[in-house]
Order: C-alpha cells, then sequence, then structure tokens
C-alpha cells in the first residue's frame, strides 16, 4: 500500500527525498502491445512463459477462448481478454495508490523511468531496466544537482 514510500523515508529522517516511481507510465499498459512486448499465446496455443504464471496465463485464455468464441477480428480490433482487463484494473489501482500516497508526502524529486513495456518477471531484461534507469537520472540531473545544492 505504499510503492513510493516517501513518508517512511521522512519518518527515518531523511532530509531530501528523490524518489522512484515504476508506475508512472503502467496504466494502459496491458493493451498496448508494442513491438517491445514480449509474445504471447493466442486462441488455443500455450504460453511462452514457463512456471505457474505461464499455467495461469494458459488457464485463463481457455476459459475466456471457451466464453468468447467465434472472434475472427484482427489483434488489434479486439477486445481486452479477461486476463487483460484484471491486469489493466490492477495497473489503474496501484497507480492511484502511488499518486495518492505521493500527494499527501510528496517526494522533493521524481524519476519516473520508463519501464511498463518490461513484464514483472521479465529478469532477463534487467540491462534495458538499468539503461532507462541511468538515463532517466541523466534526464533529471539538473534538478538533482540543483536540490543537492541547496540541501
Amino acid at each position: 500500500m505504499n510503492p513510493v514510500p516517501v513518508s517512511l523515508c521522512r519518518a527515518l529522517g531523511a532530509d531530501l527525498v528523490i524518489a522512484v516511481n515504476l508506475n508512472s507510465n503502467i496504466v494502459g499498459k496491458s493493451f498496448n502491445k508494442g513491438k517491445e512486448d514480449a509474445p504471447t499465446a493466442r486462441d488455443g496455443e500455450k504460453s511462452t512463459e514457463s512456471g505457474i504464471v505461464g499455467k495461469i496465463t494458459d488457464t485463463v485464455r481457455e476459459y475466456t477462448t471457451a466464453v468468447f468464441q467465434g472472434n475472427n477480428k484482427p489483434p488489434e480490433l479486439q477486445p481486452p481478454s479477461l486476463l487483460e482487463a484484471m491486469a489493466g484494473a490492477v495497473n489503474i489501482t496501484q497507480d492511484r495508490i502511488t499518486r495518492s500516497r505521493m500527494a499527501g508526502d510528496p517526494p522533493d524529486i521524481v524519476l519516473s523511468p520508463w519501464v511498463a513495456h518490461l513484464g514483472l518477471l521479465e529478469f532477463y531484461r534487467a540491462d534495458e531496466a538499468i539503461l532507462e534507469g541511468r538515463e532517466c537520472v541523466q534526464r533529471m540531473g539538473l534538478e538533482i544537482k540543483h536540490l543537492l545544492s541547496r540541501g
């Protein structure tokens, strides 16, 4: 319930808080399948994900396919699947919690790297996440220097 724990940092005595908001561009993620997204299985295919996540994805996909048969629209015109709708609802809730908490106790600087295209379990894409983190800090470099010089 505290995805960007600014209040905790202040309670621990931090004079300056630089927060990292990983939820800044998460809303709509489930519905925006870009070129960088990992391929997903459709209509009876098995998931490319392994382990429990893949099993859950396959089960939900089989259920939604059984309920909504006969949809021959192109992928970009198809309505979201049950799993996509649920993920979208979770993303919206998480974004709203983050915004609400930061509005009540704003950090001095917010870093918002664009990492929504990375999946929760795509650890093999860590290099992309790290690179985006570095680029985000560079984009905010002047603000960070200004904050540190007055602190």
